[in-house]
């Protein structure tokens, strides 16, 4: 889990000259004023996506270098044609997706997948602190594979599993997800990071189990995060569905305070991508299956950024607002 890397030439009588003068200079400035304020909102926001692997922009085959995507190590990470797969009749995904499985694992991060990167990354440092990423997860198989099965910690590191982070494109994740395939369904792990200094203390890496995805369907997942400026403040909110799942915090105190960040100058990273990322054990037969990824969106903003209930295709429903979610069973 450590991270060792945040838009007539007739002159006027002289009675009038003065006052046309007048008129022209606030006319000016009216005008300056208003492309500027259009400036500042065009400024104040950027998107990528909805991304849907669609043809032609995107090809069947590694994600690698399609569409500003990178993954430049040996994973299992394909676009995908979405007939192929039955299990997926019913997700609502277009005719291709991502598909990304753990058959290929390792320790790194820079050569791990990342999405395209939004031309104004969001940090505490920036003016741009609010950050929020959504995509569609669905399994590619029907029924749970493999024979993995949890431990007393209720994880299960053999399981298929897939984690999701925001991050800037070198694995300086700012929060984390983890999609683990278990035989009672797809358990969606949570961490966030408490570390109250001073330099030099070790970050404490929260971990809780805030959902279990039923197999039958595609589920919306969502990042939406805060970046307060100083410690301890930012506010990540998960939402699976549009309810909230948990709200915590962000990893800043681990990059502010932890040792392991020291020789980088314990300096708070930005984010601007998702880093789609598989670790520890491997599991080789799950190559070409694992989960099924659609409609990929990233914004960042200077304003809060409310967070729509959107089905497995993007489409926003016409529910006023997200919901709250007390609990965590089966959706």
């Amino acid at each position: 889990m450590r991270n060792t890397s945040a838009p007539s030439t007739r002159i006027a009588p002289p009675s009038h000259r003065r006052a046309t003068r007048r008129t022209r200079v606030v006319g000016l400035a009216v005008a300056t004023a208003a492309i500027a304020a259009a400036a500042a909102g065009v400024a104040s926001a950027a998107s990528v996506g909805p991304i849907t692997f669609a043809a032609p922009q995107y090809s069947l085959g590694s994600i690698n270098g399609q569409q500003g995507w990178m993954k430049l190590g040996p994973y299992d990470a394909n676009v995908v044609n979405v007939a192929g797969i039955p299990a997926a009749a019913h997700y609502g995904f277009g005719a291709q997706a991502l598909q990304i499985s753990d058959a290929t694992t390792s320790g790194s991060f820079g050569d791990q997948t990342f999405s395209p990167g939004l031309v104004q990354p969001a940090g505490e440092a920036t003016g741009i602190r609010h950050f929020q990423a959504s995509f569609a997860i669905g399994a590619s198989q029907a029924a749970h594979t493999g024979t993995g099965t949890p431990g007393p910690d209720g994880t299960c590191p053999s399981c298929l599993h897939v984690s999701v982070s925001p991050d800037n494109g070198t694995g300086a994740r700012m929060s984390y997800l983890r999609f683990e395939d278990q035989p009672n369904g797809i358990h969606v792990f949570f961490d966030d990071v408490t570390d109250t200094g001073p330099i030099g203390s070790v970050a404490n890496f929260n971990e809780t189990d805030v959902a279990t995805l039923s197999r039958s369907r595609a589920h919306r997942i969502t990042f939406s995060m805060t970046l307060k400026p100083g410690a301890g403040n930012d506010v990540v909110s998960i939402y699976v569905d549009g309810r909230r799942a948990i709200t915590g915090t962000s990893w800043e105190d681990y990059y502010r305070y932890d040792p392991e960040q020291a020789s980088l100058g314990n300096v708070v990273p930005t984010v601007d991508k998702l880093l789609f990322r598989v670790s520890a054990t491997p599991n080789p037969s799950d190559a070409g299956h694992g989960f099924l990824f659609d409609n990929v969106q990233l914004t960042s903003s200077r304003h809060e950024i409310r967070v729509p209930v959107r089905d497995a295709r993007g489409h926003e429903s016409h529910h006023p607002r997200a919901h709250e979610h007390r609990g965590h069973g089966d959706r």
